[in-house]
This record gives structure tokens, sequence and C-alpha cells, in this order.
């Protein structure tokens, strides 16, 4: 009898121009995924060495502004800005310069990096010396005195009484007496990173600021070297990474691939496949426990085809039975095999009533 259920479509061949490799799947997934997290983690850890790196720079500026505030005699730094006179190169010959300027060397040999320099508040001091309150700190004019820039980059350092803007750190240094850090910024002469610190005299009294400054370059000398060592190790740690998963994709795929090949066989009735490599070891996993079911289903498939190709034998022996019965049935009701079998019965009686006239 046909079967009235509709026929279930063949599977669809897979298409090899579509075909990717679960190898290069993880590696892709790999790669989106440890990108992201890389360069996040390379940002802030970036972000966190250069943050260190300028807090010790800033830490160090600040020490050596204090330090070097402290070997400056306040009373002839006030008498130089009283009484000093300008050269013509811009500096000044007078003694106390030439005194400050030396101990500026000594700091600048101690610190090579860091340049220091001191002014008074011009505005303010005038209105002290003739008895009125200090001006508001939006009016304070900065007088430059002694710049260490002049023994070492003469073409940028600051005149002897050279006249300026006050910034807001320089004017807190002056009028709270605090030591004060300004950040990266830009001026007509570089780009800096600046403290400053208020000069006391012997009753405590603040007479001026030294400001000691540290070149942008080398900020940025050192926040490339945190950028090359950072990207350098994470690109050594990525490259490892990528591959171990190289190595251990590789090791993932071929034994599935094994498993496929095995399947393959079996759809195709070779059920003498070895899948032993796969599921003895001293612990087992996923893949294991795979190709462990593979087996058990190649067994049990075997097994039943065995059976159903016993049951097609017999099945086939009782077929010809039945239709040897059903043949010898056809002959004998059919109208030819009745004539024959009549006319068998005569000659059979015509032979008996022979032999019982001869008798």
């Amino acid at each position: 009898m046909r079967s009235t259920a509709s026929a279930e479509p063949p599977p669809k061949p897979i298409d090899p121009s579509r075909f990717i490799s679960l190898r290069w799947k993880l590696l892709a997934g790999f790669t989106l995924v440890f990108s992201g997290v890389f360069a996040g983690a390379y940002w802030w850890f970036y972000n966190f060495s250069t943050e260190k790196a300028v807090d010790r720079l800033q830490q160090e500026l600040r020490s050596t502004a204090i330090g070097a505030a402290q070997g400056i005699d306040a009373n002839e730094l006030l008498a130089l800005y009283k009484t000093g006179q300008r050269n013509a190169k811009g500096y000044s010959d007078d003694p106390r310069y030439q005194r400050q300027l030396t101990w500026f060397e000594t700091v600048h040999r101690i610190s090579p990096k860091i340049y220091p320099y001191t002014y008074v508040v011009g505005e303010a001091l005038t209105n002290r010396r003739i008895g009125q309150p200090a001006a508001a700190a939006d009016d304070l004019e900065i007088i430059y005195l002694v710049d260490s820039l002049w023994v070492y980059i003469p073409d940028r350092a600051l005149k002897f009484l050279e006249a300026g803007n006050a910034y807001e750190a320089s004017k807190r240094a002056f009028m709270n007496g605090e030591t004060m850090e300004r950040d990266l910024y830009t001026d007509k002469w570089g780009s800096w990173i600046s403290s400053y610190t208020p000069i006391k005299d012997a009753n405590g009294k603040i007479v001026g600021v030294l400001g000691a400054d540290i070149e942008a370059d080398y900020v940025f000398e050192v926040r490339q070297q945190i950028r090359d060592r950072v990207f350098s190790s994470f690109a050594i740690t990525y490259g490892i990474l990528f591959g171990l998963v190289y190595l251990m994709s590789g090791i993932l795929t071929q034994r599935l691939k094994t498993l496929a090949e095995a399947a393959t066989k079996i759809g195709e009735g070779d059920y003498a496949q070895n899948l032993s490599q796969l599921t003895t070891g001293t612990s087992s996993d996923e893949i294991s426990q795979l190709a462990n079911v593979f087996d058990i289903m190649m067994a049990k498939v075997r097994q039943r085809e065995e059976t159903l190709k016993q049951q097609v034998s017999e099945l086939k022996i009782e077929i010809d039975q039945v239709k040897r019965k059903k043949q010898v049935n056809e002959i004998v009701d059919s109208d030819f095999f009745k004539d024959l079998l009549v006319q068998a019965r005569k000659l059979r009686g015509e032979g008996e009533g022979e032999s019982k006239t001869s008798d």
C-alpha cells in the first residue's frame, strides 16, 4: 500500500563556499572581545600611569620649590627688588642677583629638569610700603627678579624687573602663603608645569614667591615612554593569548573534525569506527561525552541494522512461501487445471477398465 503521508524533503547539502571553520570563528570572537577588553584596560592603565607620573613630577617640583625657597635670603631679595639695576642683556650684575643665580644653579644640578625663578608682587608691595591695604588679587602685578634660565636657555629667560600677569596659583601663593601647583599650560616662553611657594622673612612676612618650572617636553617624554611600555606589554600579552587560543581552538576543532568524519562514515554504513582516543583520558569533557554517545549510538544502530536485516530475510522467506501458495491456488482453481484433472481421472478410469477386461 502506498503511503498517503508526504515524503520529507532531503537535507540540503552544505555549501563549501559558505563554510567557516569553528577555529576561525573562535579566533574572530576572541579578537573582538579581547580587543575591546584590552583597549579599555590599556586606556585605563595609560591614564593611571600618566597621572601617577605627573603626580610624582609635581611632588618633586613642589619639594624642590620649597627647598629652594629656604635657601633664599628674603631681605636680600626685597632689597634687590628695590635697588637692583638691569644691565643691557636683561639680567643684573648686582652681586645679590649673582648669588641667587648661583644658588639656582645648585638647585638645577640636583634636579636637572627644574628651573627656579623668583618674583615679587609689585602693586601689593607698593601699597604695603606706603601703609595702604594690599591690592585685590585681580590687581596684582608680578615683577620677575632672578631666573635660572639665564644660565641654560637665555632666549627664554625672564628679564630682571620684567612685569607680568599674575596667575591664579601664583596669586594664591602670595596672598595665602600656600605652596600651589599649576597643571600643564602654555605661555610665551613655552609649555610648563609649575609650582609656587612663598618666600618669607624672619618674621614670617611674605616678601616674594619662588616659582619652579618643568618643561612640558619632559612631561610629554614621560607620557610617551609610558605609552610605549604599556603598549609593548599589552601587545606581547595579547600575542601570547592569541597564540594560546589558536592552539587550543586547533585541538578542539581537530577532535570535532574526528567526530564529524566518524559520523559521516557511520551514515554510510561503516560502523568500524574507533573513538577510544576521544573517550579515554584522565578527565572528560563535553567532546568526550559526545564521542561516548556516538559510540553507544553506533553500537545500537549496528544492532538495529542487523536485526532489521534478519527480519527482512525472514519476511522475504514468508513472502516467498505465501507467493508460492498463492500461485499454486491460482493454478488449482483455474479451469485449465480442472479440465486436466477431469481428463486425468478419465484416463485413470479407462485404464482400470481395460485392466479388468484383460483379467
